[in-house]
């Protein structure tokens, strides 16, 4: 058993204070605890999305808090709460659970990050933020990688298809790392371009990404938004239960979506 409140403290220093004070200027999703829970913690449960779901999954498996790469959603319309919003809440609630999500955060941590941990996996160095506020990076490999047995790399570590746009480059030295929901418009493209991009791989494909990319000389490749995002907080979770041991369970719930 821990502290809630210490181990918060060991989150929020592992992830960085100047890096969730980022989050809070560029993000409007959570970057940080939403809801406070029982003050004495046994077990964290890890996970992608804050869903019914995953809650059920959580209080069956015994968690006291949870951390999501996407978090609780407590927006409304007009006052007006959705259902689902409500059934997450009502779980939340009963079960008196600490609820924090770290949304930006757990993109652009240049070390536990899910775009750094994709980098590294992949045998990649990161050269440069990358993505408007820095969502994600360009990386570099020490030499040139055949496109397709990095295709069949991303396949295996993302555990889903990976739609694959090729360009006429049979080999990649640069690529663009952004999980998720990255659907390149004009002002990435000229990023990528001005960086020497030559392979761009994020989760969401867009229709009109493959065209405009080829023709720039960049190869493409969507692996899931759920399936590209579950390193961040697989790691985060990691450190934590080096820092708490014995003294504290930690589980990733995984809660899979095609999407």
């Amino acid at each position: 058993m821990v502290k809630r409140d210490q181990l918060i403290k060991f989150i929020y220093q592992t992830i960085g204070r100047e890096l969730l004070a980022k989050a809070l200027k560029v993000d409007e999703v959570a970057n940080g605890v939403q809801v406070l829970g029982k003050e004495n913690v046994n077990k964290l449960a890890l996970g992608v999305s804050c869903n019914e779901e995953f809650l059920k999954e959580a209080v069956k498996r015994g968690a006291d808090f949870c951390i999501f790469h996407h978090g609780f959603d407590p927006r409304v319309f007009k006052s007006r709460l959705p259902l689902s919003a409500q059934k997450q809440l009502a779980l939340i609630f009963k079960n008196d659970l600490t609820i924090a999500g770290f949304h930006f955060a757990l993109d652009s941590h240049p070390v536990i990050g899910n775009n750094a941990t994709i980098i590294k996996r992949l045998g990649a160095k990161i050269a440069s933020s990358f993505w408007e506020e820095g969502w994600g990076y360009v990386a570099k490999f020490p030499k040139p990688v055949d496109v397709r047995e990095l295709h069949k790399k991303c396949q295996k570590l993302f555990d889903h298809d990976v739609l694959a746009v090729f360009s006429d480059s049979k080999k990649v030295k640069v690529i663009g790392v952004v999980s998720g929901s990255a659907k390149p418009g004009v002002q990435q493209l000229v990023e990528m371009e001005e960086k020497g991009v030559e392979l761009f791989i994020t989760g969401e494909p867009s229709e009109s990404a493959p065209h405009k990319l080829v023709e720039s000389g960049i190869s493409y490749f969507t692996g899931g938004h759920y399936n590209t995002e579950v390193f961040g907080v697989q790691e985060l979770g990691k450190k934590i239960k080096t820092r708490f041991g014995k003294n504290l369970k930690v589980e990733f719930i995984d809660i899979p979506n095609v999407i």
